[in-house]
């Protein structure tokens, strides 16, 4: 089946996926946070236009923050987020093993959805300010060369 096919098929889940996710306000600090940069980032990423396909796709390999689709193509984007003076830089926390994780999940989304295009895994990392204001950096392909 062809990914247009695919699409036209599930056009109505398609539409409905949230750019905003939200979250109980009793839930633990870390996880607000996490879910305030997953919804900047599909904000970001809906922004240059890519459309928003699936949020926190899970595989047994773990969970695809955002999947969207940016022209032909299909990203799997990774969302880190820090704020100011954590230990390292949203955009250092993805190490080799985190990146092969993603790589297998988003080959099993590919296989599961039929889809024979191409793909990318993209890194988007947001970091929140001291006073609140939040940066985003957006890295295409952070595979690339990864087995």
């Amino acid at each position: 089946m062809s990914f247009e096919r695919m699409l036209e098929k599930t056009r109505s889940f398609f539409s409905s996926v949230p750019v905003d996710v939200t979250i109980d306000d009793s839930a633990p600090e870390h996880l607000k946070t996490g879910v305030r940069g997953e919804n900047l980032a599909a904000k970001y990423l809906a922004s240059l236009g890519y459309r928003l396909l699936e949020r926190n796709a899970r595989s047994r390999f773990g969970e695809i923050d955002i999947v969207a689709r940016d022209g032909e193509d299909i990203v799997f984007a990774e969302v880190r987020t820090r704020s100011v003076g954590k230990i390292l830089p949203a955009d250092r926390t993805v190490g080799p093993d985190k990146l092969k994780k993603l790589a297998r999940a988003a080959r099993i989304w590919v296989s599961e959805n039929n889809y024979e295009g191409f793909w990318r895994i993209d890194l988007v990392a947001v970091t929140i300010n001291t006073d609140g204001q939040t940066k985003i950096e957006h890295i295409k392909d952070i595979t690339e060369g990864i087995q």
